[in-house]
């Protein structure tokens, strides 16, 4: 071999060496960026986008879209746009604190001061126009998470508002349906015990009903009033997840979408759901202290129709916990909290003496809502043995 051909040889080697040095390098630095992109994103999901397949699909289009757009493009890749403080404590506490001061102080303040003496009144206009305030009341709590979410800069980021139906058609059918069956159920099982207090012919409904045909000078037909409400009951089968959904919104945007995810990253889910259903069992209090809720003839009143409410709360919260973490949305727990609300009163009308709201057949009862309780703790273990990390993503 030549003098020639051994340098040649030699430079050949050389450039090999380089070439594979130089891929080697390539694969380190992808194999690092799909590391960090890993890292990243195990932390990058809240209680409303955490779901596994939500989650499969942030990162694989983060994986095919973003990186190649990047090295086309010859930049870094964007960063995903992340909430406002969510890893200092000291900004999520406070944020808690402005919600809870705005949601229970306006609305404590404006039922002691303004409802509440109308109510007691006892002048039928101005009852009606207390009951339509209390009604106008239940979207405060979605107003002061508004209101939080833009002073503190957090924005709507991540608030619940995807309706992601086939991808969770059991848990968005079960918010539909579920609570509904849940009510009849457990009036079927007060009247199961209590039989003597069923009236299939709603005799205290048709009195109050003739009562007030009288005082307009009209006359009805009890066979035909029964027979249209009893309709208007299977009517309200498939379509009370909806009756009721505005306020019930007002109510779910508030606790499920904003307060629980903010207790769930400092507490975990079982806490979160827990005590966001207090506060909204709470937020309820002075209502429930002058009788318009469980009534003020039993022992221990106001006090012990205050802790039946907490605890209604926390059984009901659990149940919209659940179906907000499990789906990402916010609807599926809107439906379940609107049919609650709209058949709640409805089995009191075949009752002889009108039920009872600590017992039943009202849901708030403990016999009648022994269903609920049993779908909560089955909601509770599950998110036991399933457990989802809370979010820690960066300040922006």
């Amino acid at each position: 071999m030549t003098h020639l051909e051994k340098e040649s040889e030699a430079v050949l080697q050389k450039e090999d060496k380089r070439e594979i040095e130089t891929v080697s390098d390539l694969q380190m630095t992808d194999n690092s960026q799909e590391i960090e992109l890993s890292e990243e994103n195990e932390g990058s999901f809240d209680a409303f986008d955490i779901t596994r397949k939500f989650k499969h699909n942030q990162v694989s289009h983060r994986h095919q879209g973003t990186g190649k757009e990047a090295q086309q493009q010859g930049r870094e890749p964007s960063k995903k746009r992340e909430l406002v403080g969510v890893t200092d404590k000291k900004v999520e506490t406070k944020r808690i604190l402005y919600f809870l001061a705005l949601c229970f102080g306006v609305t404590w303040i404006s039922e002691i001061f303004a409802v509440i003496p109308m109510y007691q009144s006892g002048e039928v206009e101005l009852v009606k126009e207390a009951v339509d305030m209390i009604s106008q009341m239940m979207l405060t709590p979605a107003l002061a998470a508004l209101i939080v979410r833009l002073v503190t800069r957090e924005g709507l980021v991540k608030s619940g508002f995807q309706f992601n139906f086939f991808a969770y058609k059991f848990l968005f059918l079960f918010g539909w349906f579920g609570t509904t069956i849940l009510t009849i159920v457990g009036a079927a099982l007060y009247f199961l015990i209590f039989q003597n207090n069923f009236d299939p012919n709603m005799t205290n409904f048709i009195a109050s009903y003739n009562q007030g045909a009288a005082n307009a000078g009209t006359q009805i037909d009890a066979v035909n009033i029964v027979a249209a409400y009893k309709t208007d009951l299977l009517i309200k089968f498939f379509t009370a997840a909806v009756l009721d959904s505005i306020n019930s919104f007002g109510e779910e945007w508030g606790f499920r979408a904003y307060l629980f995810p903010k207790l769930y990253r400092k507490f975990g889910a079982i806490p979160a759901a827990v005590l966001s259903g207090f506060a909204s069992g709470l937020w309820y209090a002075p209502l429930v202290a002058v009788g318009y809720y469980y009534g003020t003839e039993n022992v221990g009143f106001p006090v012990v129709n205050i802790i039946a409410m907490c605890i209604f709360g926390m059984v009901t919260g659990v149940i919209y916990s659940f179906l907000s973490l499990r789906t990402g949305s916010i609807f599926p727990a809107v439906f379940a909290h609107s049919a609650v609300n709209v058949l709640m009163p409805q089995a009191m009308l075949f009752t002889y003496d009108g039920g009872n709201f600590f017992v039943g057949p009202s849901p708030t009862g403990i016999l009648s809502g022994l269903p609920f309780i049993i779908v909560a703790v089955l909601c509770l273990v599950h998110m036991y043995k399933n457990p989802i990390q809370p979010s820690e993503e960066r300040n922006s």
